[in-house]
């Protein structure tokens, strides 16, 4: 069963501006069956008309007032912005969505291919996302207008060059976090600014974070553009990662509202099984869209432009009137004054590939490696298969993990009954499905079968202050399973125990011998000020860099004791760490490695890392991606001589290789 959590603003006497139609349709829909799902399609189509009435009778209305805004133009905080009226186009889209018992089959995202001159291009634009549950389109930010944007396929070696554009107008807060110099929006909303300003990060690569590589100070204004020149090492791991905009203030705005895509660095040939490199590769990018939270940080972007005109406000719904953020009462209306409620009341919701509740036809027994990515901005998800229930034609499913955090396991596979993900986190699992006798009648299988993956997103409430950690959660269908064939097939064989030859920068360091002074204690505070602190010093990341949280030094191994990791994500650019110490976690396990961590079961955990080849700035902030925003971020200065390596490596792991992999056909059983 889905939780429905509506999304209001908790004002004593407001109330949502809407004819009486469509409060009486949605009061009906509330109690009925829209509560749990879509209702029937009918209901849907009486809702839908009833609003796009009362959307056209108040435009009639603001034009009989204001005859000046002729043409569905509105004032908006000192700026002007298109007032949103669906097309029949748009109508039909959304109500396409809407039919569950129906789904669309998945779509993997496109592969982008460069340009003539070698360059991956792409644009940060305006973009539609399709609403589920009150219909419409949100309009966001995405990369070349895509959701997810296009997938970059590179190899260990490569250069990496993406050509990157910021094809937005002028937006919220564009002038504010040059001018102002305050801390965290607790005290202060002007820390969510710039929400137009952009830039790119490579999440989890392995590569130099200065210059035109992953350096996250580059700021791209409206109209501008920046080529990255990414260097990757010859000795990569291959994997999977993502990319999005990192930009202070914006990140959270940005990224969690759907610019993200999907990086694959290919395996060398023979580094992996046979049975691994043969499977057909399956991108999952999972979008776990919040517009309540969207829009309330779109109208805190507003309230730091203080008069500047802000040209482009998104988070706006096409099928809705447009709505204002109020300086006096600090909430959102519409143009006619009354209070509207943050996501027009949608919940959050999880897509697939930019999809909600899709079909995905496999051939039953047969392998395919899934590359899971979740881009959000505060929650978790784990994903399971539902339970089979007493009729026939069901699948039942096996998973056995490949990798975590673009990074093979020690030993792999490892057989699991969740998919857990963190913001920013990835994992590869090997998924092979087949067709089960139904209880009903035990001697007998139907073909084709199908299983049903739900889901459930939690998260703790921003800005919580209890003592201790409380999660707010909801459930949902991510996809159905669905395999292809009318008849039984023959069943792929198992995927022996293997462990993979590893680039030096990966060895297992759980044996090494770290320096005192390379130890450090990390924290991360549950309640504000939002910052990371090392050895007891910290500092909230304003409108400006901090100090570094230390220096450490490259070719050596780094040993932290990080406390807060129950309540806070930790991640790390440039070096991904392993851990070496952590209560029994059911995800997260000792000898693994990661660049983002958030365990439920352990608040304390001991990680090591090899700071390897790069120096400069190696950014560590909480994934949330608001509490980021606020402040919650640091760096580790790396000190030394560039391209410098752990010179034990070898000792630990004497097949771990330093150049490209040196073996057409190494790896091990054990």
């Amino acid at each position: 069963m889905r939780v429905v959590r509506p999304l209001l603003l908790a004002l004593s006497g407001a109330t949502i501006a809407a004819s009486e139609d469509v409060a009486t349709t949605a009061s009906s829909c509330q109690e009925g069956q829209c509560a749990e799902g879509f209702g029937d399609e009918s209901s849907m189509l009486q809702m839908r008309g009833a609003k796009e009435a009362h959307v056209q009778e108040h435009d009639q209305q603001m034009e009989d007032e204001h005859p000046e805004r002729k043409g569905a133009i509105s004032m908006f905080s000192g700026g002007w912005a298109k007032s949103g009226k669906p097309s029949k186009k748009q109508l039909d889209a959304s109500l396409a969505s809407f039919r569950a018992m129906e789904p669309v089959e998945l779509t993997l995202p496109e592969v982008l291919t460069k340009n003539g001159a070698g360059e991956y291009e792409l644009t940060l634009q305006e973009a539609e996302l399709p609403t589920p549950f009150i219909g419409g389109s949100y309009m966001t930010r995405a990369y070349n207008g895509k959701i997810p944007g296009q997938t970059i396929v590179a190899k260990p070696g490569e250069l990496l060059k993406i050509r990157l554009k910021n094809g937005l107008a002028p937006g919220p807060g564009t002038e504010a976090c040059s001018t102002k110099d305050k801390l965290g929006f607790f005290l202060n909303p002007d820390a969510i600014c710039e929400l137009n300003t952009t830039n790119l990060h490579v999440h989890g690569l392995h590569v130099s974070p200065e210059g035109n590589a992953d350096n996250i100070f580059v700021t791209l204004h409206s109209g501008e553009e920046h080529l990255y020149e990414i260097q990757i090492p010859e000795n990569h791991m291959g994997g999977t990662h993502w990319y999005h905009p990192h930009i202070h203030h914006a990140t959270a705005s940005q990224a969690g509202g759907g610019a993200h895509g999907v990086i694959v660095i290919e395996d060398p040939a023979g580094s992996v099984p046979q049975v691994v490199e043969d499977m057909p590769h399956m991108v999952m990018m999972l979008s776990l869209v919040n517009p309540a939270k969207e829009m309330r940080l779109e109208a805190w972007g507003l309230a730091t432009t203080q008069g500047i005109v802000a040209e482009q406000v998104l988070w706006k719904n096409t099928l809705y009137p447009d709505w204002q953020w109020d300086f006096v009462s600090g909430f959102l209306i519409d143009e006619m004054g009354n209070v509207i409620s943050e996501g027009l009341g949608l919940p959050p919701y999880l897509a697939v590939n930019g999809q909600y509740r899709p079909k995905l036809t496999v051939t039953e027994g047969k392998w395919y490696r899934m590359r899971f990515v979740l881009a959000s901005l505060e929650q978790l998800v784990e994903i399971r298969e539902a339970e089979l229930e007493e009729e026939d034609g069901q699948a039942h499913c096996e998973y056995q993990l490949l990798s975590k955090d673009g990074v093979f396991l020690l030993e792999a596979p490892r057989s699991i009954d969740k998919i857990y993900l963190a913001s920013g986190s990835r994992a590869d699992v090997a998924v092979r499905c087949k067709c089960e006798p139904g209880l009903q009648y035990p001697w007998e299988t139907k073909r084709p079968c199908q299983a049903t993956w739900n889901f459930t997103a939690s998260w703790s409430p921003m800005g919580t202050l209890r003592k201790s950690i409380e999660l707010e959660s909801f459930t949902d269908t991510l996809l159905t399973i669905q395999t292809n064939s009318p008849t039984e097939v023959a069943e792929e064989p198992d995927i022996q125990p293997f462990k993979v030859r590893r680039p030096c920068y990966l060895v297992d360091m759980r044996e090494a011998d770290v320096q005192k002074s390379n130890k450090h204690y990390v924290n991360l505070p549950q309640l504000y000020p939002m910052k990371v602190s090392v050895d007891g010093v910290g500092h909230v990341w304003g409108h400006k860099p901090t100090p570094p949280l230390a220096q450490v030094p490259v070719g050596q191994i780094q040993e932290w004791h990080v406390v807060g990791v129950m309540y806070h994500p930790y991640h790390v650019h440039v070096n991904p760490y392993q851990i070496v110490s952590m209560r029994n976690d059911p995800w997260y396990k000792v000898g693994d490695f990661h660049d983002t961590i958030f365990p439920t079961q352990a608040g304390v955990a001991t990680l090591r890392t090899n700071i390897d080849k790069f120096t400069g700035h190696m950014i560590a902030h909480c994934h949330i991606l608001e509490h980021e925003d606020t402040g919650m971020m640091g760096w580790w200065n790396i000190t030394g001589t560039e391209g410098t390596s752990y010179a034990a490596a070898k000792s630990l792991d004497p097949t771990c290789y330093e150049g490209p992999f040196p073996d057409t056909n190494f790896w091990g059983v054990y």
